[in-house]
């Protein structure tokens, strides 16, 4: 992936960034799911769309930090970034705090660790094993949540997707499940869909559907 500040070097094309952009200006706070493909860092050169922008916060074990805090970066790279272990008693109070505060807080959705609950959803012809946990904690927070990627697309070149998996603001309890597992084969899709346009882009180097 790219590194460097040579950004106004690369082209750089950007979908549905209104969307965020809404969010944004009405100080909403808003969850962006993202997965281990493409560059993150490429991002960075979006930023400056939104001076001084929105605080930018991650979800996410503190070793696995970097990346997405580089993808995070696209939406405000001048921003403190800050980092909420995942797990802890206090770590949902403290997401909801900064969504109130209009952040931008973000998570990898494509890896589950430990006993957190997942569901089995197909992802390029076989079964593999997601985390439900983002999804669980947008419904009962009541945001939306969007999923972000960058794709490399040839010398020079970078596509920036954003999309909105779901709103979750008016979602009663009885609904919360198939609410939930909609969004999260959505989520797959568009994994899937941005795998078969950019595969290379895609670094999950693990035994994915084990």
């Amino acid at each position: 992936s790219w590194r460097g500040g040579c950004m106004s070097k690369l082209q750089i094309h950007v979908h549905q960034l209104e969307a965020i952009d809404t969010a944004v200006a009405a100080g909403q706070g808003v969850l962006l799911l993202g997965a281990h493909l493409g560059s993150f860092e490429v991002l960075r050169g979006v930023g400056q769309r939104h001076p001084p922008g929105p605080r930018v916060v991650m979800v996410m074990y503190e070793q696995n930090a970097q990346r997405l805090n580089a993808m995070l970066s696209a939406i405000n790279p001048m921003a403190e970034q800050n980092i909420i272990p995942p797990g802890r008693m206090d770590s949902m109070i403290r997401v909801q705090e900064e969504l109130e505060n209009g952040a931008l807080v973000g998570l990898l959705g494509d890896r589950s660790f430990g006993k957190e609950k997942v569901q089995s959803i197909t992802f390029l012809g076989k079964p593999a094993l997601w985390p439900s946990g983002p999804f669980r904690m947008a419904v009962i927070l009541r945001r939306p949540i969007f999923f972000m990627v960058g794709l490399h697309t040839g010398p020079g070149k970078y596509e920036i997707f954003l999309e909105q998996l779901a709103d979750f603001t008016e979602v009663e309890r009885d609904e919360r499940e198939a609410v939930v597992h909609r969004a999260m084969e959505k989520y797959v899709s568009l994994l899937e869909k941005y795998c078969h346009m950019a595969p290379y882009n895609w670094f999950n180097f693990f035994d994915f559907w084990q």
